[in-house]
């Protein structure tokens, strides 16, 4: 066990445990477990049993798939403080969908699957509450489905640079390397796109820093998919 007031603060601050009663988030914080993973460590495999649920309080983890046939990875989720990682095995006691990594030095709270179940058995309320925030990462899953089967790269782009700028410009880039993952296509056509959307004035670019951006023409492009 940890210190009841990091894991609770962590819980508090976690949007899958967001305005829970502090009671509750005292039961689930008497179960936590800090865990430390260095920069590569791998937190669990696809199709493997996990441990319980992880919540990140620093670092970064990144969840993702590779493709049997190419070996191609697909980020699906970069999770950093205080973000559940990988919540739906867990909670329905089955394999874990995709992988996870750190990608930087990382510490998470785990709430180990069976001590998990016997709070929700004994708490059904947030039972319920997890059921309704789950809801909502599936429908981002749905849209990130679809994303990737009917939009071109520079939509999927606009909208990662949409959803980017919204938590503050500038910011710093990702790597091509990492972006690609995420979006589902390869380093080259992220470089290229991005010239195109400086040409256009969408972003303004210093070197991996986005100084700028035109909101307006970024969300048309992300939404012009659609059309």
């Amino acid at each position: 066990m940890v210190d009841s007031v990091r894991p609770l603060e962590a819980l508090a601050h976690c949007p899958l445990f967001a305005k829970l009663p502090e009671d509750d988030l005292a039961a689930l914080a008497a179960i936590a477990q800090e865990r430390r993973y260095p920069k590569g460590a791998v937190l669990f495999w696809v199709s493997e049993k996990p441990e319980g649920l992880h919540i990140v309080t620093s670092g970064c983890v990144k969840t993702f798939i590779l493709s049997p046939q190419s070996g191609r990875e697909v980020i699906l989720a970069l999770e950093r403080p205080f973000a559940a990682v990988a919540d739906l095995a867990p909670l329905d006691e089955g394999l874990s969908p995709a992988s996870a990594q750190a990608i930087e030095p990382t510490t998470t709270l785990l709430l180990e699957q069976h001590a998990l179940m016997a709070v929700l058995h004994e708490r059904p309320a947030i039972a319920l509450h997890l059921l309704r925030r789950v809801g909502r990462r599936l429908r981002r899953l749905v849209w990130l489905v679809e994303q990737l089967s009917f939009q071109e790269v520079v939509h999927r782009l606009a909208g990662y640079l949409l959803e980017r700028a919204e938590q503050g410009v500038p910011f710093a880039l990702e790597t091509n390397v990492s972006i690609a993952a995420q979006l589902g296509t390869v380093p080259e056509l992220v470089s290229r796109n991005l010239t195109r959307l400086q040409q256009t004035g969408a972003v303004q670019l210093e070197r991996r820093t986005v100084e700028r951006v035109d909101a307006a023409a970024l969300r048309e492009l992300a939404r012009s998919a659609s059309r």
